[in-house]
């Protein structure tokens, strides 16, 4: 940072008001993977007149010049070409922080089909320093991950990003994932106001495939054939979603209407979509199940036998294909519709460019 940078930069730090760091106390939904990011902790200080003394001067000095060296340490030049500038945010307005809530695992294996789900406070107006900033090892080893924006689905957060690799995460692996982005520029003025890092493992790749033409339900792990097992799938009317799904949720207590039914205390289910797909008992179905009618809600219906043998195998995380259902392709923001996009499209970064 030349000199004149830094005489801007404090002679900003000490005409303003410094702000404290973004409170962060909005409640995660229940998708059985909430936690959230670990928050930097910034001290509070309050310029109580427009002159500082020399100890104090010196003091924000060394700060910024001990913000730079850590930056660089991580590989990332503060400024330069082709890079976004590196901001404290000690000294940016509160309106201009970006507050960042990480959706994690609170089990410590998934399926191989969970991303790493983060979402924003502000609209980020360029991702390429955050996606720059990302590192995510496999077994230790560096991979390539990206970053793709939706609109976010949790209240009071404006933007949603996945992260995810080109296809599924290994099978039976580690996974790190570091995002130390606190500070670092997004783009129209914004800055972040947290960074976070993660653990988690991935069990076996445990890939279901639901065929609407047969009426079934395939399991494999680990390539290996588990078993097959018969489905109704959604009516004409209430047609089940095409696509690669995600379990994201298991256990939840729901109730099930549909022509001439509505049931509650359904059994066995697994969440498949932010709209209301599951894969669950239906003892209500049990005759259209065994013959192959499609007559669901648009939910995936087994028998209760079957329902329990699959609850007891798969895990959040892991990955439900439709190839040939008859509704639409389901909606990247309707669960986790990661897999959905192309990967061409995926690079793009959605509704924030990252390259």
């Amino acid at each position: 940072m030349n000199p004149e940078d830094i005489e801007r930069r404090l002679s900003d730090a000490f005409t303003s008001q410094a702000y404290e760091a973004v409170g962060d106390h909005t409640p995660v939904p229940a998708l059985n993977l909430d936690r959230p990011a670990e928050r930097s902790k910034r001290p509070v200080t309050r310029i109580l007149a427009p002159l500082a003394t020399a100890a104090a001067i010196a003091a924000v000095a060394v700060g910024i010049a001990a913000h730079q060296n850590n930056n660089n340490t991580a590989g990332r030049p503060a400024t330069g070409r082709g890079t976004s500038p590196t901001l404290s945010s000690s000294i940016v307005p509160l309106a201009r922080q970006i507050a960042v809530k990480v959706m994690a695992p609170t089990t410590a294996t998934v399926g191989v089909g969970m991303p790493v789900v983060a979402y924003f406070s502000q609209a980020v107006a360029d991702g390429r320093s955050l996606q720059r900033a990302t590192k995510v090892e496999v077994d230790g080893k560096p991979v390539e991950a990206d970053w793709y924006f939706t609109p976010s689905t949790l209240a009071g957060y404006r933007l949603e990003g996945h992260l995810r690799m080109q296809n599924y995460w290994p099978a039976h692996a580690k996974i790190a994932v570091s995002v130390p982005v606190t500070g670092l520029s997004a783009g129209n003025g914004l800055v972040y106001a947290d960074g976070f890092s993660l653990r988690f493992a991935t069990g076996a790749a445990t890939i279901a495939q639901v065929f609407d033409a047969k009426h079934q339900i395939a399991i494999t792990e680990d390539g290996k054939f588990f078993g097959s097992f018969p489905v109704s799938l959604g009516a004409s009317s209430t047609p089940t979603l095409k696509g690669v799904k995600v379990i994201m949720q298991k256990g939840e207590s729901v109730c099930m209407s549909g022509p001439s039914y509505h049931e509650c205390g359904v059994k066995y289910t697994q969440r498949l979509t932010t709209s209301g797909e599951y894969l669950l008992a239906a003892p209500w179905n049990t005759s259209n199940i065994k013959t192959g009618i499609d007559s669901s809600n648009g939910c995936t219906n087994l028998t209760t036998a079957d329902a329990a043998r699959l609850y007891s195998i798969l895990e959040v995380g892991d990955v439900v294909e439709y190839p040939d259902a008859s509704g639409s392709t389901m909606n990247v923001s309707d669960g986790i519709g990661d897999w959905n996009v192309p990967w061409k499209t995926w690079l793009t970064g959605g509704l924030v460019p990252t390259h």
